[in-house]
């Protein structure tokens, strides 16, 4: 457990020193995965962000996976379905997230490039 700590505060770190955006990892833009909700496809979004700022609003029918308990809780993330991460942090750090999961075998997720600013600026839909 502490190593997948360790490893995941590493990949972050490393993330932050020489990510550019779109290259690293994919991305989808707000509007596209507001298109992917309106057309039902299955998706699975995943908020990562602090359990009190998923409580106040967060994206329909994602569920709540705080980044500071990835490293307990990854199994809750499917592999087999397409899966949508977002923060409300910077695009570098959900690199850190996006490499943890590709180290153990994740191959269906995606970033949400502007994240939760972005969908929230956008002005979509929120569940509270």
């Amino acid at each position: 457990m502490l190593a997948l700590l360790v490893l995941l505060g590493g990949l972050v770190a490393s993330a932050r020193a020489g990510h550019t955006p779109g290259a690293a990892f994919p991305t989808l833009r707000s509007d596209a995965v507001k298109r992917l909700l309106d057309v039902k496809e299955p998706v699975v979004l995943v908020d990562m962000r602090k359990p009190a700022e998923y409580r106040a609003g967060h994206l329909p029918g994602a569920i709540s996976l705080p980044m500071a308990d990835l490293a307990r809780r990854y199994r809750e993330i499917p592999k087999a379905a397409r899966v949508i991460l977002y923060c409300q942090c910077p695009l570098e750090e959900m690199g850190g997230v996006y490499s943890f999961l590709s180290d153990l075998g994740y191959k269906n997720h995606v970033v949400l490039e502007d994240g939760f600013d972005g969908w929230f600026r956008s002005q979509y839909p929120l569940v509270k």
